[in-house]
């Protein structure tokens, strides 16, 4: 069978597992001739409330679909002949060269709908044949089509063991019938379920898949198979970890997904793990005072997609003084909320586990630990917490010297003779000791403010207001790179120049050598004047609720060594972040020069792991070796690409029925605003942008964009304390931080949206 127009392969359909809604066809010429005729045909045909749908010759060719360009409406009375008649009008001028050659269609609205979705055979990320299916559940068929929340996703990949959800299974026959019927192994089919658990298809056409992609011969339930083995036996109980079982994310703690991406590229990989995930995460959180896990690496990399091992991140949040068998409960607990809660799995540091004290936590912990723990247990967690904060307080300058030691060395190690690889070598190790050992320490400490300040609000000491103008007040490095960004260009780019949208990647080009581009405007905006912020000052009420918890807790010695403590919290972790950056700059910069040397193209060397090039430091080797790696990585690198698994893995079923999580989206500021959607990707960035933008990840390098006149931001991965959501509370930008893949993907197929961060709603504006 050959799909034509969607009203067309329709008529054509007989199915056995399902049914067509009543239909019929409308030539538009007919239309036009005697409108109203046809309104009294419909009336005469439909009893009961129909859908106006289009049906262009443009909308289902072989090589392109137009999926959405024309009207369609839902839900009409075809008994309001006006209405149905401005409504078909509207239809047909959305076609403009089809207006008289064309057709339209109405079909009879499903009644008592249960669920109604629409199902695509392949996961568009990548192209990998599955059933990808995006449903509502309720008696709105228009909820998934429009992007309303409460729609959710299931990417269905066959296999020998797991089966659909029990709702979808009979859908499966439908589809594979359909694939069957029309001799098309690439569908978009648009159906409704109704309470009888009657199947109903709504639309069938063509999905177009890019051409490098119709032939995809890679073994997706075999590769499956191998990892739900590894998965298994991580699973297992561990002799060195409480908890009887582990799970597994890409964005709780360190959150590789927001840093890094979830498919990084190997050199950005390896480098991430050298610098923090490997051993200096858990060198740094023994010195503050948790639990020793220096043995174990926090992250594990399944597919080239990186993961933190749920397990051993709670582990290493318990605090060391605890005794055993209150560790082990506490574990479990956090592993059962976080099972049961799945959205939280980027704010597994504020909505699951305890890690420090602020205004609130003796209150969260009666709440969320009653039953679990006694009044004793919960005195020595509460006495064990404050020692946290303690310890932060003593550390917090510590660490700021530290990373000021580490300018030094910098400028020492690039001035020395050193060979390319040497300098590398010594750039690593220094960023590590003096550079992301000391972040990860003033990290706490900004968590441990975010905490408190967070409890201020709870407490209705602040008001969301408030907690927004005193982040406004703290002058971040961010703020003066605004502030300095137009006084002095060669100034500017000596100090900022190091900066790239995505620390880690070598390809990502920095402020300096891309500046053009991410500073178009800068002759133009160079006499801009520094937006001046009203200083916040503390009421009576306010001072006198917080020393309370001052005298409580005698963690602080007054009033003002806890804000103190704040502010400088804030201000140093971006601060550190910013210098420990410019050591990975440079490691690319003598990475490029070897590169050169050898003749390796800057893109060859994002496939090298940075072991492969610290080894040659002791090791003399052939420049062959070198290409070899390259070569090997990217092989595996392309193969990995395609493998999609879920942000969440709890058991090997996830690998197969892979559930996108609605997340607990961060909305920033208390503005309101509407605008239109552009994706980052495919932004020109030598314009004033005037829109909404979205990234995936988001980094320091980024922050060029707050220059581009954006109306405000969307990222698919970030938490509450992420670099950019404290960037954009900083200059007040409504901002959607961490909205989840399925949100995200609905976002950015918008064309403008409306951002309430008040009532923390969106509305999708088509």
């Amino acid at each position: 069978m050959i799909i034509s127009s969607k009203a067309k392969t329709l008529t054509k359909l007989k199915l056995k597992n399902a049914k067509i809604p009543k239909l019929k066809i409308y030539k538009t010429k007919n239309f036009i001739k005697n409108s109203t005729k046809v309104i009294n045909d419909i009336n005469i045909n439909f009893k009961s409330k129909i859908a106006i749908r289009s049906s262009s010759k443009e909308e289902d060719k072989s090589n392109k679909s137009n999926a959405g360009k024309f009207q369609s409406y839902l839900n009409i009375n075809p008994k309001k002949f006006l209405d149905s008649e401005e409504k078909i009008k509207n239809v047909i001028n959305s076609y403009k060269s089809e207006q008289y050659s064309g057709e339209f269609f109405i079909q009879e609205m499903v009644k008592n709908i249960h669920i109604s979705g629409v199902v695509l055979t392949r996961n568009l990320e990548d192209y990998t044949p599955c059933y990808n299916i995006n449903y509502y559940i309720g008696n709105d068929s228009s909820n998934v089509t429009s992007g309303i929340k409460g729609s959710e996703n299931i990417l269905y990949i066959e296999n020998r063991k797991y089966k659909i959800d029990t709702k979808f299974q009979k859908l499966l026959k439908v589809i594979k019938e359909l694939k069957k019927t029309t001799n098309k192994k690439d569908l978009d089919i648009e159906f409704i379920i109704d309470k009888n658990g009657q199947i109903f298809v709504l639309q069938v056409r063509n999905l177009i898949i890019p051409k490098k992609f119709i032939s995809y011969n890679h073994n997706q339930s075999l590769t499956l198979e191998k990892l739900e083995k590894k998965i298994k036996k991580l699973k297992e109980k561990h002799h060195s970890l409480y908890g009887n079982t582990t799970y597994f994310g890409v964005m709780p703690d360190w959150n590789p997904a927001e840093i890094i991406g979830v498919k990084p590229k190997p050199l950005a990989l390896s480098l991430y793990r050298e610098l923090i995930t490997d051993h200096i995460w858990s060198d740094n959180r023994k010195i503050y005072g948790y639990r020793d896990l220096s043995q174990f690496h926090l992250m594990t990399t399944f597919y080239g997609t990186p993961y933190v091992d749920v397990r051993i991140d709670f582990n290493s949040w318990l605090p060391n003084s605890l005794p055993q068998s209150l560790s082990k409960k506490l574990v479990n607990y956090y592993l059962k909320t976080f099972k049961n809660k799945q959205y939280l799995h980027d704010k597994v540091e504020f909505e699951i586990v305890f890690t420090c004290i602020s205004l609130t936590t003796k209150e969260k912990i009666k709440k969320r630990l009653n039953k679990l723990i006694n009044n004793k247990e919960k005195n020595i967690l509460l006495k064990s917490l404050i020692n946290i904060n303690k310890i932060a307080i003593k550390q917090i300058d510590k660490d700021y010297e530290l990373i000021n030691k580490l300018i030094k060395k910098q400028e020492l190690v690039q001035k020395s003779s050193l060979y390319y690889i040497d300098k590398i070598y010594w750039l690593i190790e220094d960023c590590k000791k003096f550079g992301t050992l000391p972040f990860a320490g003033l990290a706490r400490c900004g968590f441990i403010a975010t905490e408190i300040l967070n409890s201020f609000v709870e407490q209705k000491i602040f008001s969301e207001n408030d907690r927004l103008k005193f982040l406004a007040n703290i002058k971040t490095i961010t703020s003066k790179m605004q502030d300095e960004m137009y006084k002095n260009k060669e100034a500017f780019l000596k100090k900022f120049g190091h900066l790239r949208p995505g620390t880690y990647e070598i390809t990502s080009l920095n402020y300096k050598d891309n500046f053009k581009k991410y500073f178009h405007n800068y002759e133009r905006n160079k006499n801009q004047k520094t937006i001046k912020v009203k200083k916040f000052v503390f009421s009576k009420f306010q001072k006198d609720k917080i020393n309370r918890f001052i005298n409580e807790t005698k963690i602080y010695k007054n009033f003002n060594e806890l804000i103190q403590f704040i502010e400088k919290s804030i201000k140093y972790r971006e601060y550190s972040k910013f210098i420990f950056s410019k050591s990975i700059d440079l490691v690319f910069k003598n990475l490029e020069k070897f590169g050169n040397k050898f003749s390796i193209k800057k893109e060859e060397l994002s496939y090298l792991k940075i072991f492969e090039i610290l080894d040659l430091y002791f090791n003399l080797s052939h420049n062959e070796s070198i290409k070899k790696h390259i070569k090997e990585n990217k092989i595996e690198y392309i193969r990995n690409k395609n493998i999609n698994l879920s942000d969440i893995i709890l058991e090997g079923k996830d690998l197969y029925v892979q559930k996108r999580i609605n997340l607990k989206i961060n909305f920033i500021s208390n503005k309101i605003i509407i605008g239109k959607i552009l994706d980052y990707k495919k932004a020109k960035l030598n314009t004033n942008l005037n829109a909404i933008i979205c990234i995936e990840n988001a980094d320091p390098g980024y922050d060029f964009l707050f220059s581009k006149n954006i109306k405000g931001l969307v990222t698919k991965y970030g938490g509450q304390n992420s670099h950019m959501a404290i960037r954009c509370a900083e200059f007040n930008l409504p901002a959607l931080i961490g909205v989840g893949e399925q949100t995200y993907n609905k976002i950015i197929n918008s064309k403008s949206i409306k951002i309430d961060c008040v009532l923390k709603k969106i509305e999708f504006i088509n």
